[in-house]
């Protein structure tokens, strides 16, 4: 009865009611078949009550363009029946690569509509988040607020993007259209997040070949203009504006105001200036976030049917700061990968994609034969600035495949060519690992190339196996890639040295009992379980420590030493990626039934330096434990390094021959829930590291590494121990408010939290995401010493240097005066 060519109705929605239930608006949704490729419409509708003047109780609004038996073929529309005493009609159509919102007037009679001109912006999608294509296409429009004087409405689109415009009469023709707000859903789900620093300015998305080149261009610009005598030269260039151009008196004045055009500046020479590229895979969707301006710059689709998304950059052993852009926040090129599982077959869709301006490159599908277990970033050590090609890309990724295969993105043969670069450059070639968490097992592999072939294999050269009868897999983190330190040992309060176990190849992997192994190993109340497994779990490693260090208590100051009859049932492993092996493993107990075993558990853990931070709520307890671990190689006493004589030490690391570390760990409780965990990074390691907690209570605050030192002492503090900065043992861990970086706004359900550095050592930029929330901070761990802050007097310091200069100046002319006089005299 409504359309005899609608073979599928999809929505039938009832907008408002107005007047009474005199009229009623209809907006009808369906795929229309008529034609070769079946098309989506959507139509407007009209049932009127009273029909007083014999009038259709039911009729369609056809646009005046169209021909009276077609339907406006728009993805949304809404009406506003006494909008202007005639009603308005607001639809979303396509503009030259634009979504855009569109009103119409009503004329004859509520029956048709004709365009109407207003003024003002008018933009849902534009070309550069989305535009036309089908992530831009509107999914339905929502009538928000309908007068004789403004209509407001809402857009949705399929692309995760809200946009609310409103709409105003005015006296003339032409009626004012006025953007409220956008919204991209897809920040309310983010999963992973890329930070990249804006060191030259952004180019204009396109397609075209000439603007590939001038991007090249101007990476290579950007790159050349951080070289030391690039530097110099634009110093003496400003040196020499100042002095003969008139720049001086601009300096001046810009010394004792700070405008918002020199704050932007300060903050792009500072690297408070970056973009953070965000991924949200249930939207199939990445955005990037200028945290600066907290307006998005571009976002992007990804393949809406895929299983999985990830976004590649950097590489495996680069730093995150290096300055010439290789693989670190400075380099802009990334991939975007999305994973299309097929019954059949399978494949990878990636995009080679500039994370500044989301120009996109490169672009292709590779089918695969098996699915994904790790994802290997790699990048060139060192710049190749070449034209990219509809193939290549610098970023590349290394696919390691479950059949024990691996595969390369791009499939290129300079691609090929890094990969061979990074076998290389390690001592015995390139370590690789896949982690099966159904299985349980964790293999380590090395890949080598085929002869005479293209293609490269691998070789396992350790397996551990997680019994998943016993203990399944709930977390697994990694240390943080390009991290800088600033030193390879600690110096204690009496000037000797704790050496830190710095293991590149890290792997942290927290299991949890399964509920049938649990109530088997759990033994009744006064008797120890038959074959002590759980006694044998908590033992660390064998290796005999020489000498006790700072921090431990003497006897009788520690805890009394209370029987642990409880099963353990939550347990942290630390393994070596390499060669497989377990390297350390504590077990806790927090659970007492193995009923509360079957919710899921949420254990996040951080890897820094020598540090394993994690957190886990214990139930037994009824509160948040935070366990804490460093790994040492030992210690060298006061005396053990001279002039004459040092102890024998391996200059280099390696998994398949160093000793397993010595590991301190201690267990503080924290009076919140912990959702995330985060550390702060700065620019050479130099400031104190703070670790960062989301917080059950929508809060994310910071504590400073020394609260969670696991050397700690129990009893009173001797005076090493004071010059070392080490505090007195408390099991609860303070929330300090001044340490709380939220402050008091509310950020909710965070999963994630990451950091980046500044270009000055006292700044760290943190990032937390995961929830409906994305919050972004700027944090001093160790204050800001090597920065002014805002509200600095520059006015004042200005006044007294001027003045100074003048006392000094007129000094001077009266000391001449005096010893002229005196020789006259």
């Amino acid at each position: 009865m409504l359309h005899p060519y609608w073979r599928i109705i999809d929505t039938i929605s009832v907008p408002q009611v107005e007047d009474g239930n005199t009229v009623t608006t209809l907006t009808i949704a369906g795929v229309d078949d008529r034609y070769p490729t079946s098309r989506r419409i959507e139509s407007l509708f009209v049932l009127s009550v009273d029909r007083s003047e014999g009038g259709e109780p039911f009729h369609r609004v056809y646009g005046s363009e169209k021909k009276s038996d077609e339907e406006m073929m728009h993805n949304a529309v809404v009406l506003c029946p006494t909008f202007e005493s005639t009603g308005l009609v607001v639809t979303a159509v396509e503009d030259e690569g634009d979504v855009v919102a569109m009103p119409y007037a009503f004329s004859g009679g509520q029956s048709s509509w004709s365009s109407k001109t207003f003024d003002g912006d008018s933009s849902i999608v534009p070309s550069t988040r989305g535009g036309t294509s089908s992530i831009g296409r509107n999914d339905r429009a929502h009538l928000l607020e309908c007068s004789p004087e403004s209509v407001t409405v809402a857009f949705s689109t399929t692309g995760g993007m809200t946009t609310t415009f409103q709409f105003e009469a005015s006296f003339s023709d032409t009626m004012k259209s006025t953007k409220l707000w956008t919204s991209e859903e897809a920040l309310g789900s983010v999963s992973a997040a890329v930070f990249l620093d804006e060191t030259h300015a952004m180019v204009t998305p396109s397609d075209s070949q000439e603007a590939a080149v001038n991007a090249d261009y101007e990476e290579e610009k950007a790159l050349r203009n951080l070289q030391f005598s690039s530097r110099i030269q634009m110093q003496l260039e400003s040196l020499k504006e100042g002095i003969f151009g008139g720049g001086l008196l601009s300096s001046l004045k810009s010394m004792a105001i700070m405008s918002d055009e020199k704050k932007a500046e300060r903050d792009i020479a500072f690297g408070f200036a970056k973009v953070a590229v965000l991924l949200s895979e249930n939207m199939h969707r990445v955005v990037a976030l200028d945290t600066m301006k907290r307006n998005v710059i571009w976002s992007m689709n990804l393949h809406s049917g895929a299983s999985w998304h990830k976004i590649v950059h950097g590489g495996q052993f680069i730093s995150l700061n290096d300055p010439h852009g290789n693989g670190g926040v400075n380099d802009h090129e990334m991939l975007a990968m999305s994973y299309i599982e097929g019954a059949s077959s399978s494949s990878v869709e990636w995009k080679c994609v500039d994370g500044l301006s989301g120009r996109i490159f490169s672009r292709d599908t590779t089918p695969v034969k098996a699915s994904i277990s790790q994802i290997v970033p790699l990048r060139t050590s060192s710049h190749q600035p070449h034209l990219h090609d509809s193939s290549g890309c610098r970023q590349v990724a290394l696919l390691v495949h479950s059949d024990d295969t691996v595969s390369v993105i791009p499939d290129t043969a300079r691609s090929r060519a890094i990969v061979d670069e990074a076998v290389a450059a390690g001592k015995n070639g390139l370590f690789v690992h896949s982690i099966d968490k159904h299985t349980g097992e964790f293999r380590s592999q090395i890949v080598s190339r085929k002869a005479g072939s293209n293609s490269f294999d691998l070789v396992t050269v350790g397996t551990t196996v997680f019994d998943p009868s016993q203990e399944k897999i709930v977390n697994v983190a990694y240390p943080r890639r390009g991290e800088v330190m600033q030193s390879p040992s600690t110096v204690l309060g009496d000037e000797s040295l704790l050496l830190k176990y710095l293991n590149p190849h890290l792997v942290v992997v927290v299991t949890e009992a399964t509920p049938t192994f649990f109530s088997e190993m759990k033994p009744d109340a006064g008797e120890e379980s038959a074959n002590g497994f759980y006694n044998s779990l908590s033992t660390g490693s064998s290796t005999q420590q020489m000498r006790k260090p700072l921090g431990a208590a003497k006897p009788g100051e520690g805890p009394p030493n209370v029987a642990n009859t409880a099963a353990p049932s939550l347990f942290v492993s630390l393994v070596d990626s390499v060669s497989g092996q377990i390297l350390h493993r504590v077990s806790h107990s927090h659970v007492d039934s193995a009923d509360e075993l079957l919710e899921a558990t949420n254990v996040p853990v951080v890897v820094s330096e020598n540090w394993v931070i994690y957190t886990f709520f214990n139930q037994r307890t009824r509160r948040t434990d935070v366990g804490v671990l460093t790994l040492h190689e030992g210690m060298i006493d006061k005396n053990g390094i001279t002039a004459f004589s040092a102890p024998e030490q391996e200059t280099t690391f390696s998994s398949l021959e160093s000793a397993k570390p010595i590991v301190l760990s201690r267990t503080f409780g924290l009076a919140k829930a912990v959702s995330a965990l985060g550390v702060t990074s700065t620019k050479a390691g130099i400031s104190s590291k703070q670790f960062m907690f989301a917080t059950g209570n929508d809060q994310v605050i910071s504590l400073d590494r020394r609260f969670l030192d696991p050397r700690r002492p129990n009893g009173d503090l001797k005076e090493s121990e004071k010059m070392e900065g080490l505090m007195k043992y408390a099991p609860m861990l303070p929330i300090i408010p001044f340490l709380t970086p939220s402050h008091v706004h509310e950020v909710s359900s965070v999963q994630s939290i990451s950091s980046s550095s500044a270009h000055v050592e006292s700044q760290s930029l943190v990032l937390a995401y995961g929830g409906p929330d994305v919050f972004f901070s700027r944090v001093s761990p160790s204050k800001g010493f090597d920065l002014l802050p805002d509200d600095f007097n520059r006015g004042l310091l200005t006044v007294v240097v001027v003045g100074l200069l003048v006392a000094l100046n007129v000094i001077q002319r009266m000391n001449k005066k005096k010893m002229v006089t005196s020789f006259w005299s």
